[in-house]
């Protein structure tokens, strides 16, 4: 028996470090959870937003934002890596699908980025995202409705308006609302010109 197991050994080792090897690739590769729920929050890599050439965005702390719709999540990007990530508080009324028209209580879809900031009177910070751009007005144009504008991150109203709001998930007309520790944070990361994916 010990015979036969000391002669097996020396082709037992490494086929084991192989197997081992080919785990743990999987692992790192990010391939698809058997949680499905784990699987609508994975955000590709190799998906970046197009870099906006200004130089705010050059030096910003914060390389992209990737925004996932339906999973409800804001995160920020540095260097491949997700760098921070928030709870989305509320969208707009109607929030599947792209923005076509003002007042269709949508968020934008696509590549974007952020074109101003600046501290609100009603949502304490606000980001706004380069909504409508050419495709965008193309589109609206094309259904003979205008596109709309002023679509951005924000936080809540703050005092008893801001607490009911917090119970509301689409109280917006089509922005991205968080909490206002939250927009504090992603006010002082992001610079204008950071660019922004929003996906479904």
């Amino acid at each position: 028996m010990n015979s036969a197991l000391s002669g097996v050994r020396p082709f037992l080792i490494p086929f084991l470090g192989i197997i081992i090897l080919c785990l743990s690739g999987c692992e790192l590769s990010g391939g698809y959870s058997t949680n499905k729920n784990e699987s609508t929050q994975a955000v590709a890599l190799h998906v970046p937003p197009t870099p906006v050439n200004t130089s705010k965005a050059a030096s910003s702390k914060v390389d992209y934002i990737v925004v996932q719709k339906q999973a409800r999540l804001l995160s920020l990007w540095k260097d491949g890596r997700v760098l921070r990530t928030y709870s989305i508080m509320a969208m707009g009324e109607n929030p599947v699908g792209s923005k076509v028209y003002e007042g269709d209580e949508r968020t934008p879809e696509g590549q974007y980025y952020i074109d101003e900031k600046h501290v609100s009177q009603n949502f304490q910070k606000f980001l706004r995202i380069s909504y409508p751009n050419k495709q965008d007005i193309q589109l609206a144009k094309r259904f003979g409705v205008p596109p709309g504008g002023d679509v951005g991150i924000h936080g809540d109203r703050g005092g008893m308006a801001g607490f009911f709001q917090r119970y509301d998930k689409n109280w917006t007309d089509g922005c991205l609302a968080i909490r206002n520790k939250d927009i504090e944070e992603v006010y002082s990361l992001v610079e204008v010109g950071t660019p922004i994916l929003i996906k479904p």
